[in-house]
């Protein structure tokens, strides 16, 4: 930290002035060198800092002592926030003005004493100004100013949970194993996976799809990379969930404020989103993990303690970021709880608990949650160790002779993620995923270079059994296609076979699709009116039927 002399320094000769007489100290010095080193001396005196401090104000001396409790320094956009701007002049406006006899801040007041003083420091970002107190006045300061009773460091001190912020439970698992199977084959089969994923958001799905493109699971265009999500499902299932929590955790790219809901962004904004997350993370690391935490009190620490932690510039009125329920740009300050506010929550009840790290409570069984607490995965993954997963017994795949499939949760994923792709989807039931094989679904498979021969495969080294009737329709699919169909057609019955032969030598043939009969033909949908205009002129009326 610098030192006074350092600070005094950075002043110009008509403000030593001014630090002299707030002081109430001769000056006589010829110019701003000679003025710093005859204020030294007297500024760093124990009886005369005592007598200057007993002047100040009570927001002064808080302002003083909140800085010493934050290691003497914080950025200086936070300090003249929270404790008042310094209103800039030039020499001449100060001379005439004389801002020092009638501050209009705190601040300002602690800055014409030269107690508190501002200058650039490196940070992870690049250099910072930073409001300080010149580090051999501090501890004089401090003694003075009965410090004991203040604490030295950034201690981050969040609330324990009422009993009602905790009412309802939603434990963290490893159902993000699961969801990856059902959206990554969804997106294979260019379908929407919904079905499968009753009680997920679609910002739970966009977060997955974030995630996967950061994996590269997703190639570039949206789609799924194969080889990629082969690889991955050979993985173990502790492999699989502490790989997902990795790529989350590690990702430059991955932007959480872009997710968070409610939120639209506007233009390109310099984020560095993992640096966010380690800040998160060692703040939660220092909690007690047996201990349910309120989510409004932690939110509310870190906006008192680093205000600043995603905005390291201060960009509060450089942002464009916009309410999507309200329209309204959130621009300044005052809409810190709107953006920094919004993303914790999203980062505490989403992604935390998403992959596993943290449980919730609240207070409504489908309220909003209002706490959390350390999940039993939470030690390892926060150590970036594999996390310790429930056992599952591998089941086999059911099927039923209608052609009904069913797969639970411990079907393993890569057979669920091969066998779902030559299926249509049914809705969740029973904790099992349902689906069924049909003629549409194994076209689409082997438009996608899928081989029936690869799901008999398939069933029949993982299904309990296969009935015989859908053994024998697959394997006759597999040599000869379909073997029957069914389709709605419009079908025209005439009076006679003449009319019928009439019909066909006039212009109207060409709707005529197939005979069935010597009075009973297929006509193309929709050709209706042109056929009864033709038949009109051919000297018959055309009834049409429901």
């Amino acid at each position: 930290m610098p030192d006074l002399r350092n600070s005094l320094s950075r002043l110009d000769f008509n403000q030593l002035k001014i630090v002299a007489e707030k002081w109430r100290l001769p000056f006589s010095a010829a110019d701003a060198r000679e003025g710093v080193n005859q204020l030294i001396d007297h500024l760093l005196d124990f009886g005369a800092l005592q007598e200057i401090l007993e002047t100040l104000t009570s927001p002064e001396k808080e302002a003083l002592l909140w800085l010493n409790s934050l290691d003497g320094k914080e950025p200086w956009l936070h300090f003249t926030r929270r404790f008042g701007e310094i209103r800039e002049m030039g020499a001449g406006r100060v001379n005439r003005e004389r801002p020092d006899r009638d501050p209009i801040s705190p601040a300002e007041g602690l800055w014409y004493r030269a107690l508190v003083a501002r200058g650039f420091f490196e940070t992870d970002s690049g250099p910072l100004e930073f409001a300080y107190i010149p580090e051999d006045i501090r501890g004089l300061v401090m003694i003075v100013l009965n410090p004991e009773n203040f604490s030295q460091s950034r201690e981050f001190v969040c609330r324990k949970a009422v009993p009602g912020e905790k009412k309802h439970h939603l434990l963290a698992s490893d159902i993000c194993l699961d969801h990856t199977c059902t959206l990554l084959s969804g997106w294979r089969m260019n379908m929407d996976p919904g079905v499968h994923l009753p009680d997920v958001s679609q910002h739970e799905v966009d977060f997955y799809q974030t995630l996967f493109s950061t994996m590269s699971l997703l190639a570039g265009d949206g789609t799924p990379a194969p080889e990629k999500i082969r690889d991955f499902f050979d993985k173990s299932l502790e492999e699989r969930f502490l790989l997902l929590w990795q790529s989350w955790r590690t990702s430059d790219t991955h932007q959480d404020l872009s997710l968070t809901p409610d939120l639209q962004i506007e233009g390109i904004l310099e984020l560095d989103p993992g640096r966010v997350r380690e800040l998160l993370i060692s703040l939660l690391k220092d909690l007690d993990p047996e201990t349910w935490w309120s989510i409004e009190s932690f939110i509310s620490q870190v906006k008192e303690k680093y205000p600043d932690f995603q905005r390291t510039g201060g960009e509060y009125d450089s942002w464009y970021i916009k309410s999507k329920s309200t329209g309204e740009y959130l621009r300044g300050f005052n809409h810190w709880d709107d953006v920094e506010g919004e993303l914790l929550k999203y980062l505490l009840a989403g992604p935390m608990h998403w992959l596993g790290l943290l449980d919730l409570g609240l207070v409504e069984e489908e309220g909003q949650p209002a706490s959390f607490r350390f999940s039993a995965y939470a030690g390892d993954l926060f150590n970036n160790q594999l996390p310790s997963i429930a056992v599952r017994n591998p089941e086999a795949i059911q099927i039923r002779s209608k052609g009904e499939i069913r797969m639970t949760t411990n079907v393993p994923h890569k057979t669920r993620y091969q066998v779902s792709r030559f299926c249509e989807w049914y809705p969740v039931k029973a904790e099992a995923y349902l689906y069924t094989i049909s003629p549409a679904s194994l076209n689409r498979a082997e438009k996608q270079g899928l081989l029936v021969a690869h799901l008999l495969s398939l069933l029949t080294n993982y299904a309990e059994a296969i009935p015989p009737n859908i053994l024998a329709a697959l394997e006759r699919w597999e040599k000869q296609g379909v073997q029957s169909s069914v389709a709605q057609r419009t079908i025209l019955r005439l009076g006679s076979p003449a009319v019928l032969k009439s019909l066909k030598k006039s212009k109207a043939s060409r709707y005529i699709l197939e005979q069935l009969g010597p009075t009973v033909v297929i006509i193309r949908e929709g050709s209706e009116d042109k056929i009864a205009e033709v038949l009109v002129e051919l000297g018959f009326f055309l009834e049409l039927e429901d």
